[in-house]
């Protein structure tokens, strides 16, 4: 190994000991998830870089949704009613996903089973985190 890649390395290994001691093997399971997931290397805990990008998630999701009303407004002929329900399920369907009620594999097989369309989001995520390839 260069010399580089060693100290790396070392600071791998520091890292992953002090996340032991301080918190044990489950947190740091969940920390090699995230960073596998996200490709995050960094000397940062997983809760310091989650409090760092939960600005990011949540602009990321005011921009989706943007992009869906413009959409569901140009193209599909949406009003302020319909809009609006659209925004109230969409919101409700976020809490039941970040609270563990449904999950990405369920989205996405239900999409599927439902209009035969394949979205591929489960695919991406396997590529980069291997979490979904069981089910």
């Amino acid at each position: 190994m260069k010399d580089k890649n060693m100290d790396y390395f070392r600071a791998g290994m520091d890292h992953a000991w002090d996340v032991i001691q301080k918190d044990g093997v489950e947190e740091l399971e969940k920390e090699i998830r995230f960073r596998n997931v996200t490709g995050i290397n960094s000397r940062l805990r997983l809760r310091e870089i989650d409090t760092g990008v939960q600005g990011i998630k949540n602009l990321s999701i005011k921009t989706v949704t943007a992009l869906s009303v413009a959409v569901l407004y140009g193209e599909f002929g949406f009003g302020k009613k319909r809009i609006e329900r659209f925004l109230d399920t969409f919101e409700k369907a976020a809490v039941d996903l970040s609270r563990g009620i449904v999950t990405w594999p369920d989205i996405c097989e239900n999409i599927e089973k439902l209009t035969h369309v394949r979205v591929g989001l489960l695919e991406d995520l396997e590529k980069v985190s291997g979490l979904f390839d069981d089910e």
